[in-house]
């Protein structure tokens, strides 16, 4: 008797290489890229082999973390893989060593709500997350503002 073993689709850095591609997704989902060239190295791509799957990203200021630019490509929507990508990426914000995870969505709040995330006035995210160009300047302010406390370790 054979197993049938399952490949997972892993995270990726973003190179330079990648940007097109990234912009192209963000905007053709209404989310902000104007600020992807200076944020590029918080943005992973979601690959099974050469095939990129989706892509999200994690900017991290201290101990907070920002979820954003969350997509996953139209063949693989509505299969599970935006939840496991953004459950890889939530193990990678703790990884880096971040306590509090928020994010900001107008479209995925049942998703992020599926994931543990909470919905918080978006007055009371951290300062280091308020001045962000996402919470700033990018995202309406009709956006639905949601909090995850990440679990880490004790060393």
């Amino acid at each position: 008797m054979t197993t049938k073993q399952t490949i997972e689709p892993q995270l990726q850095p973003a190179t330079k290489d990648d940007l097109g591609l990234i912009q192209q997704w963000l905007q053709q989902n209404h989310l902000p890229s104007s600020d992807i060239p200076t944020r590029l190295d918080a943005i992973f791509l979601y690959r099974l082999g050469s095939e990129v799957m989706g892509l999200g990203g994690i900017e991290q200021y201290d101990s907070y973390g920002l979820l954003r630019s969350v997509v996953v490509a139209a063949p693989f929507r509505g299969k599970g893989y935006g939840a496991r990508l953004c459950r890889q990426l939530l193990e990678q914000a703790r990884q880096q060593g971040i306590r509090e995870l928020y994010l900001l969505t107008q479209t995925a709040e049942r998703l992020f709500e599926k994931l543990g995330f909470e919905k918080v006035k978006r007055r009371t995210a951290p300062p280091e997350i308020q001045k962000t160009s996402e919470f700033s300047q990018l995202c309406p302010a009709s956006a639905v503002c949601m909090k995850l406390a990440l679990v880490t370790a004790a060393k």
